[in-house]
């Protein structure tokens, strides 16, 4: 060969060229997927105004359980990022978050809210594109009454308490006479509702259903219930009108036990009822933390991280997060890819993971027991809490309820 001769370039055919193209083209999108994609999760619930400070629970259980599963979708090849938004408890606000949370494609599920009318207009505002969101905190019973696919929830409905509360009166308390009073509310009026249909059932008599929310109304259902003979009086209503009656009872000498609702799950409830709270019985869907079994290494990590302890809010969110959090970890085994919100409300309906207890921590996910949903969306078996008022007016753990979901219809 010629030392100073030219070599001539090969000349690429267009069908190589075509090829070539192709494939770099292929190269390169496989390069594009193979980087990490963000997943978030959304939190919506009052971070701001009057009730801060438990809305902010929801935001806390949420991020711890974000945090500790950060890793595992990292191995999957995704980003995990919580995403909050304080709807300050207004229904108005959640409507205009729901639009904001929804052009967010990233969002493929969110935990909240907290308040019953803002989940309401949010899970009616996502119930188009089916994204899911479970609530830690609402507990009205039309929310798993709307065929919504999307909308779940881990905390206990309303009727619920009716449900364990003629359960205790006919089991423990083996009442043979019970008084019902409404305090007129549709709350009120709801818990005596199912709680009549439960003593039916429980053939437990009722010696008579009535109304009082006025002190004229109070003052003559004292006077009825004294005659009445009955051993138990259930009240369903809020702690102002309850702490009145029950005051008025102890003062007219009736000794019957008295029970209610989560109305009278409050401080200011016996600070107007005074000493005549003691021995009052009442149903919860929260109650101390302490009472969760699996619930000393959260409370641990909750105080490392925020310096205060958690409350039941925080408790029932961080398993909210864990569930949805679950779901779309299983939905990205399935599909192979990030999944669509469809799929993911999908796999939350599928969610079947087990109660767990102290020193289970290798695969221990939920604290408030086991977690599984019927097709509305209600959890399967429900925990409640009876608590007691002592004599020394502190709040004990009486009973521990389990509620079926088959019972609530």
């Amino acid at each position: 060969m010629h030392p100073n001769k030219t070599l001539s370039k090969p000349m690429l055919s267009g069908t190589f060229v075509r090829h070539l193209s192709v494939g770099l083209i292929s190269s390169a999108l496989l390069l594009g997927g193979a980087q990490a994609a963000t997943i978030k999760l959304a939190t919506i619930s009052p971070l701001s105004g009057s009730l801060t400070a438990i809305g902010s629970e929801v935001k806390r259980g949420a991020e711890l359980a974000v945090q500790e599963q950060a890793k595992a979708f990292k191995a999957l090849g995704h980003d995990l990022v919580l995403a909050p938004f304080d709807d300050q408890a207004s229904a108005t606000l959640g409507t205009q978050i729901a639009g904001t949370v929804l052009a967010d494609k990233n969002i493929l599920g969110v935990v909240g809210a907290l308040n019953s009318s803002v989940s309401n207009v949010v899970a009616a505002a996502f119930a188009p594109g089916k994204l899911a969101m479970i609530s830690p905190a609402s507990t009205n019973d039309q929310l798993t009454r709307n065929n919504w696919m999307h909308f779940s929830r881990v905390v206990s409905a309303d009727s619920a308490q009716g449900v364990a509360a003629a359960n205790y009166i006919a089991d423990e308390l083996k009442a043979t006479s019970v008084y019902v009073i409404s305090d007129n509310t549709a709350y009120g009026n709801g818990l005596t509702k199912v709680l009549l249909t439960n003593l039916t059932k429980r053939k437990v008599k009722v010696a008579d259903y009535t109304g009082a929310s006025t002190p004229a109304q109070i003052a003559e259902v004292i006077k009825k219930v004294k005659t009445s003979k009955a051993n138990v009086v259930y009240f369903g209503g809020t702690d102002d009108t309850g702490a009145a009656l029950v005051k008025g009872l102890r003062t007219a000498g009736v000794k019957a036990t008295f029970m209610g609702g989560d109305g009278l799950d409050s401080p200011s409830f016996l600070k107007r009822a005074g000493i005549a709270g003691a021995g009052v019985v009442y149903t919860t869907g929260f109650g101390p933390v302490s009472a969760f079994s699996n619930a000393l290494t959260f409370t641990n990590k909750y105080q490392a991280a925020y310096g205060a302890k958690p409350s039941g809010v925080a408790v029932y969110a961080y398993d909210a997060a864990n569930v949805m959090l679950d779901a779309m970890k299983n939905a990205l085994k399935t599909v192979g890819t990030v999944p669509t919100r469809v799929q993911v409300s999908e796999a939350v309906r599928k969610v079947n993971l087990p109660a767990c207890f102290d020193g289970d921590t290798s695969s221990c996910v939920t604290i408030t027991g086991a977690v599984g949903f019927s097709s509305s969306g209600e959890r399967m078996r429900s925990r409640l809490l009876i608590m007691k008022f002592d004599n020394l007016l502190q709040a004990q753990v009486a009973k521990i309820q389990i509620v079926n979901a088959e019972s609530l219809k």
